[in-house]
């Protein structure tokens, strides 16, 4: 259970770092389209809130091998949804 617990509070402190980038890009950074980054912060609450429920919610409880296989799933899944965001913060400041 405590691997569960650091994952969770990982996906926590990723999720605000992302927000906190996307309020510094809002706040900071003249010519960003303020409705954007709305949109770009309400996608990394939705991400943060989806990845803390499947942490929750392991398939196959009774196998290791498949509560394995689904938490490392979810750590890629995470990854490539942080690389995706992180990429549209990255052109919410180019763009202006």
């Amino acid at each position: 259970m405590a691997k569960r617990r650091i994952l969770k509070k990982d996906i926590a402190y990723v999720a605000g770092d992302l927000f906190l980038e996307a309020l510094i890009c809002k706040l900071y950074i003249p010519g960003v389209d303020s409705d954007k980054v709305d949109v770009v912060m309400s996608r990394i609450l939705d991400m943060q809130d989806d990845f803390i429920r499947r942490a929750n919610r392991p398939n196959g409880k009774d196998n290791a091998a498949l509560v394995k296989e689904y938490y490392r799933k979810l750590r890629n899944d995470l990854q490539v949804e942080v690389d995706a965001i992180a990429a549209e913060i990255g052109k919410l400041s180019v763009d202006k």
